[in-house]
């Protein structure tokens, strides 16, 4: 085997702690490396004693270390083993291999087999080491390491990653049958994720016999596991279960944890991790990770790419992971990273995870996720893993196509967008909030807690969540630069609570979605951001369980709307009328009187329900949407308004089965802000229609509602409102609202559409205010009253006044 130094060497606890420092202890440590490289095109075998210094294989307990410019070949399954440390290269031989240690950190080079010949044989490495002590600085313990220079290189065989039910499984059955060909085997381990609305639905069986594609289980089902496709009025609606095959060729462990993934003893204080660091090179295909990921530890997941910057041929594909103490795949400061056709099946927090707001250009395509779990006390990472999201994306510049969130207590695809990249990230120049979106498409969610697909709610520095608008721009460090609208594709999503869809921000498309037995469908509280040739269906025959309030689309904010839509078996009762359309629920906050519908299609459905205003609900109070194409109400250009007395008027036409009614408008919003508290505020029309507003939100210095343009309104304050801004919003050129304002004094001036060279003149009665273009104001001091009108000017949809005191 060529010339070797045979001296037996010993390490000190202080320089070996620089390399392997799990091995360490308080005593010297016999550390077992293979000596003086041999020719490059050499290749020791482990099992050979004449490769070791001192005639003798490694130990049970014992650190190893393979110098730089070695190959050796694993050839048989060692005793437990400290620490190995890869400096050359470590090849698994092609034959059933046990590995367990301590820890794995490869600076060299870790291979087991190859893209033209995969590994078909039997490999499962455990990770043992002790949990307080650190193999690597910054890299944790129970570890497999690639620090700068190292490659991993994992060729496991590429199997039938998942499949779908093809047939509906009942509660009770002991087969399964599937919707394809698969090359699955008998002890092969499976998990089934749920048909309905709770996601601890999902369970997992081992393989006792397969025929065919009716898989036999080793206990029967617990719960009832969807397998059908519908046809509902010529649309196929798709919701078969989903099916993973859990293990692999290749198995990488934490310490504790059988064959069927039940965690033992040692196991409790935490599962393996593997980290990737910049400068090194992660291949991984084929391999099962079981009982990986260290609960409540920052940055010791299953599979980690740590800081690793631009990875343009990295991957991990055909892999799947489960029993995850913490998250799945996390991809952190990493660039081009491809995420292709995994599973990951029962994890705590987040699962696919994307960390700081600086990833982007990668891509994940054909995972699925099942079972995420929420996380509770210490072992919750992030508040927002109180609703844990099978995908968590901090960057829309990342490509996501024909995934699956098969079920978790918080959110299927979550968009959590910071304002700046946060984290070891912070101060890259990224913009998420403004960045355009990469890809979103045919994707699926379904049997989510919290919402299928839900973009708000942005992470901020310190790891709390906030009120988020995604508004993306051609130049993200411009927010001025032109908008480009960001297009989700496809989406599949059912059996969703409370929602399938929430986005918030501007210039959303929703397109091509089927949206089926959700709690609510979709709800925008977004500006120009529109469902487009979409399907949304209140029931179908998947009965695994059901929710109340069945609403297909609820308008809110705005302008959103609803374009070449179908509505479907929107036509039962519950807690209130079920509906197509509908405004959000218990809204305190100002809407578009633009908010839209057109060219939409209804079938078995009752169209509309708006729901009694509440007192303290100013937007319940505005809700208001125009039928463009009169295919809600039968009437072009009407619209559809709460039974309110501020939005009807003797012309409209009545819908009790509604709650609302249909009126010719046109409607205009009012918004007042102040420099002051000055609500509640009482708004009486011409008519002597009346109705109190409490202000947007319950603030007392603003308030908004929607009002009949053309019309004169008197307002009263409950209090002085100092320096008041009124704005006429979502009208036409022309139109007015003529307003009366009780004051206690006269302004000092009245400045115009935002133009302090644009102040407005005293008029000499009422009279020319009414006759005039918006121009003039018209103060009666015996009455403390001042008259204005707001006149929308060419080109414009709005109006401005500022009233100076």
């Amino acid at each position: 085997m060529g010339h070797r130094d045979r001296r037996h060497i010993w390490i000190p606890c202080a320089v070996a702690c620089a390399i392997v420092l799990s091995a360490c202890t308080s005593d010297d440590v016999p550390v077992v490396p293979i000596d003086d490289p041999v020719p490059e095109d050499s290749i020791q075998q482990w099992s050979d004693p004449s490769a070791w210094p001192g005639g003798a294989v490694p130990a049970a307990g014992q650190a190893v270390v393979i110098p730089q410019g070695t190959t050796v070949e694993l050839d048989v399954s060692p005793p437990a083993l400290g620490g190995v440390t890869v400096e050359g290269e470590l090849i698994v031989a092609r034959r059933d291999i046990e590995l367990t240690a301590d820890w794995i950190l490869v600076p060299g080079v870790l291979r087991v087999g190859t893209e033209a010949e995969p590994f078909t044989d039997r490999l499962r490495i455990t990770l043992t080491g002790p949990m307080n002590v650190e193999a690597a600085a910054g890299m944790g313990s129970r570890l497999i390491g690639v620090p700068p220079g190292g490659l991993l290189e994992i060729w496991g065989e590429p199997r039938t990653a998942w499949t779908r039910l093809d047939a509906t499984a009942p509660a009770g059955s002991g087969t399964i049958r599937v919707a394809d060909d698969v090359d699955w085997e008998v002890g092969d381990r499976i998990a089934i994720a749920p048909s309905g609305f709770n996601p601890l639905e999902a369970e997992d069986r081992e393989i006792t016999a397969i025929s065919g594609r009716t898989v036999t289980l080793d206990a029967a089902l617990s719960h009832h596991h969807y397998g059908e496709i519908q046809n509902i009025v010529g649309r196929s609606v798709d919701q078969r279960a989903e099916v993973l095959l859990l293990n692999r060729s290749v198995t990488i462990r934490g310490l504790g944890v059988d064959d069927d993934g039940n965690v033992g003893p040692g196991a409790a204080d935490g599962g393996g991790h593997v980290m990737i660091l910049a400068g090194a090179t992660a291949r991984i295909q084929g391999v099962e990770f079981v009982h990986m990921g260290q609960t409540g530890q920052l940055g010791r997941y299953p599979v980690h790419w740590h800081m690793a910057g631009d990875v343009p041929g990295q991957f991990i594909r055909n892999s799947s992971i489960w029993r995850s103490g913490n998250r799945c795949v996390t991809v952190h400061g990493a660039d081009r990273l491809e995420v292709t056709g995994n599973t990951c099946y029962d994890h705590l927090g987040h699962g696919y995870f994307l960390e700081d707001g600086a990833e982007t250009g990668n891509l994940f395509v054909d995972n699925v996720g099942i079972l995420g779990r929420r996380p509770e006390g210490a072992a919750r990472l992030l508040p927002s893993d109180e609703r844990p999201a099978t995908f968590w994306v901090t960057n829309p510049n990342n490509h996501l196509e024909g995934n699956v969130a098969a079920g978790s207590q918080g959110i299927g695809f979550w968009y959590a967008l910071p304002e700046e990249p946060t984290g070891p990230s912070a101060g890259q120049p990224d913009r998420p909030r403004r960045t355009p979106l990469g890809v979103f498409r045919d994707n699926v969610a379904h049997s989510n807690q919290r919402g299928g697909l839900f973009v708000d709610h942005g992470p901020r520095p310190d790891g709390e969540t906030e009120t988020t608008s995604y508004r993306p721009r051609q130049v993200p460090t411009d927010p001025n630069s032109e908008v480009v609208p960001a297009v989700f594709e496809n989406l599949v999503a059912y059996k969703n609570a409370p929602r399938a869809v929430w986005l918030r921000g501007h210039a959303h498309r929703l397109t091509g979605a089927i949206l089926a037995d959700n709690a609510i469908g979709a709800t925008f509280a977004s500006s120009e951001s529109f469902i487009e040739d979409a399907f949304v269906t209140a029931e179908t025959s998947n009965d695994v369980s059901r929710r109340g309030l069945y609403r297909g689309f609820e308008f809110y904010d705005g302008r959103v709307g609803a374009r070449r839509v179908t509505f479907h078996g929107f036509s039962g009762a519950g807690a209130i009328p079920w509906s197509a359309l509908g405004y959000n629920r218990r809204n305190a906050f100002s809407v578009h009187t633009g908010n839209v519908a057109e060219d939409l299609e209804f079938i078995d459905s009752n169209v509309v329900y708006l729901e009694p205003p509440q007192a303290d609900k100013d937007g319940d109070k505005a809700a208001v949407f125009l039928d463009a194409l009169g295919m809600v109400a039968g009437t072009a250009g009407h619209w559809v308004v709460a039974n309110t007395p501020l939005l009807t008027t003797p012309e409209c036409d009545a819908r009790p089965a509604w709650n609302a009614s249909v009126c010719p408008g046109p409607y205009s919003r009012l918004i007042l802000r102040a420099s002051s508290d000055f609500a509640p505020i009482d708004v009486v029309r011409d008519d002597a229609a009346e109705e109190r507003f409490v202000g947007i939100g319950n603030n007392p210095d603003r308030a908004s509602m929607s009002l009949v343009a053309n019309r004169a309104y008197a307002i009263q304050t409950a209090a002085s409102a100092g320096d008041m801004q009124l704005n006429l919003r979502d009208g036409r050129p022309g139109e007015w609202i003529e307003v009366q304002i009780d004051l206690g004094a006269a302004p000092s001036r009245i400045v115009r559409d935002y133009w302090e060279g644009n102040p407005m003149n005293a008029a000499g009665s009422l009279a020319e205010v009414r006759a005039g273009d918006g121009s003039v104001y018209w103060y009666d001091a015996a009455n403390g009253r001042l008259h204005l009108k707001l006149v929308v000017q060419p080109e414009r949809d709005w109006a401005h006044l500022r009233l100076v005191p």
